[in-house]
């Protein structure tokens, strides 16, 4: 049987969002406590960057409240995925490496 290779950490990474930056809101999806420690070790083990570097990076170059965050891992690559509310109501959607750092993907609308 093939178990798909994408977690979603919805739940998770938005509280990290709310407590590291004091803004945002909680995801309607809930993450379950398996894919919270998938993302614990992967910081810990150093295979991914924290959110908080994360967004400590993106900060000055990508200002907004950031909505939602979500950490997945396809074909291996962890990638967050995160939107932004930016000035004026557009809406923008990165997607970052989550070992790098790296915007991978910017979009806005």
């Amino acid at each position: 049987m093939n178990i798909a290779k994408t977690h979603t950490l919805h739940m998770a990474l938005a509280i990290g969002v709310i407590c590291l930056t004091g803004i945002g809101t909680l995801s309607s999806a809930i993450a379950s406590s398996g894919d919270h420690q998938r993302a614990t070790q992967a910081v810990e083990s150093g295979e991914i960057l924290s959110l908080r570097v994360i967004l400590e990076r993106l900060e000055s170059s990508n200002p907004g409240q950031v909505l939602e965050v979500e950490l997945e891992q396809k074909k291996g690559v962890w990638i967050y995925e995160l939107k932004i509310l930016k000035t004026g109501g557009r809406l923008q959607k990165l997607k970052v490496d989550a070992k790098t750092g790296t915007v991978l993907s910017d979009k806005e609308r």
